[in-house]
């Protein structure tokens, strides 16, 4: 069904980019465009972009260029962060990360999807990579052995692969937090050390992990070298901790022992103003640094000023 969507969006609202899909395969689609043309779609892209950019890219397969990689950006302000600023809450989601490249590893060939050759009866089992560690299959699915397997090079969807690293900008702090970057095709090759960009991409875990804190990394869709505008980006520092601050006084307020739950102001501001979880955590932790508010035990928030503080930037 959504195939069906996709190639009436290709045929009509935005039958432009179909048609002027570029010969290295790839189009690249403004989100706010798609959310007018077609607003469950565009909102399928941010929650599960990983299957609805795969049914996009097949279904313009269908009315333009064969195998066209579907790339999105210029993502709502509620979907752009610095560095750090995102939390588990958007694991799997399509998110855009604004930051300065730091890092730049060489581009090398790296197989996307890994084809094994079972020696044992020689079925070929084709197992999606992530760029990290080579993932092998657990056992042949022709006959269910747990035999050695060999990686079939020819078999394999060898592409071009770029690891960056980016690192928060304009940041204060001594150590800033950093995010590795998976570039892919015609997206390596296109930034270098000092380039300050907002990447768009699909925020996973790296596979094969050890350790309880898990290692991240944004799997790269789409970057932006243009301005962004002054979304959470620029907000955080004081339109979102504006919100969080009024909404857990105002909550406070109406408690019995002048505090409330954490869970409840991060679902009553996400939901009255767009903001992602882990954007409003962040708020949080802020102002309990500041010494505004106080985390309590079992999770519950109390106002620890007496006047409200003031959020708005200097001019």
């Amino acid at each position: 069904m959504m195939d069906d969507e996709w190639i009436a969006l290709f045929e009509g609202a935005l039958s432009e980019y179909a048609d002027g899909a570029s010969s290295n395969g790839r189009v690249r689609i403004p989100w706010p465009e798609l959310s007018e043309a077609h607003p469950d779609l565009a909102e399928s892209v941010l929650s599960d972009p990983e299957t609805t950019l795969k049914v996009a890219s097949n279904a313009l397969g269908r009315v333009g260029p064969v195998r066209t990689t579907v790339r999105v950006y210029d993502l709502p302000d509620h979907r752009t962060y610095r560095v750090g600023k995102y939390g588990s809450s958007m694991l799997g989601n399509l998110i855009g990360v604004r930051g300065t490249v730091v890092d730049v590893n060489r581009v090398k060939p790296c197989a996307r999807e890994a084809a094994f050759e079972c020696h044992l009866c020689g079925t070929l089992t084709r197992v999606p990579q992530s760029g990290g560690d080579l993932i092998e299959p657990g056992q042949c699915q022709g006959c269910e052995q747990d035999s050695a397997m060999r990686l079939n090079l020819a078999q394999s969807e060898v592409i071009d692969y770029q690891r960056i690293l980016l690192e928060r900008a304009n940041s204060s702090m001594d150590d800033p937090p950093v995010e590795i970057v998976h570039l892919w095709k015609d997206l390596c090759e296109t930034l270098s050390p000092g380039d300050t960009v907002t990447v768009v991409g699909i925020y996973d875990i790296l596979p094969n992990q050890e350790k309880a804190v898990l290692e991240t990394y944004l799997d790269a869709v789409s970057i932006n070298n243009s301005k962004q505008p002054a979304t959470v980006d620029e907000m955080a520092d004081w339109q979102v901790k504006k919100w969080t601050f009024e909404t857990a006084d105002e909550l406070c307020t109406a408690g019995s022992d002048y505090d409330c739950s954490k869970r409840e102001i991060v679902e009553t501001v996400a939901d009255e103003h767009g903001v992602a979880e882990g954007e409003i955590t962040a708020a949080l932790e802020d102002l309990d640094d500041q010494s505004v508010v106080s985390e309590r035990r079992g999770g519950r928030i109390h106002i620890t000023t007496s006047s409200p503080p003031t959020f708005e930037p200097a001019e």
